[in-house]
């Protein structure tokens, strides 16, 4: 009973794993010939990058270190691909919320 309370470990990564599946997510969405397929890549990948742990994503955002700096850089990039991917597939209120979440990590 209180493991339906909280999240299992399993369902958050670390920016590092979130990044390593959105971009294989991401990827996919590129090389897709059918619309619908692409679209669940990018819905994918937009999962990936939503299982970051808030902890990790609280500490990323005010780092200054270079490495998070390049961690913040490269998630606020593939959200802002997700995004042109998304517009392209006529899902513009999907892609609105990419640049809105590339701008918030950028």
């Amino acid at each position: 009973m209180l493991g339906s309370l909280f999240l299992p470990l399993r369902n958050v990564l670390s920016p590092q794993a979130a990044l390593e599946d959105a971009n294989v997510h991401l990827e996919n969405a590129r090389k897709a010939k059918r619309s619908e397929l692409a679209l669940t890549y990018c819905n994918e990948a937009q999962k990936a990058l939503a299982r970051i742990r808030t902890s990790a994503r609280k500490a990323l955002v005010s780092s200054v270190s270079v490495e998070d700096r390049t961690t913040r850089h490269e998630i606020a990039s593939i959200y802002f691909e997700l995004g042109e991917h998304l517009e392209n597939l006529k899902h513009r209120d999907k892609a609105q919320t990419c640049y809105k979440n590339s701008e918030k990590w950028g």
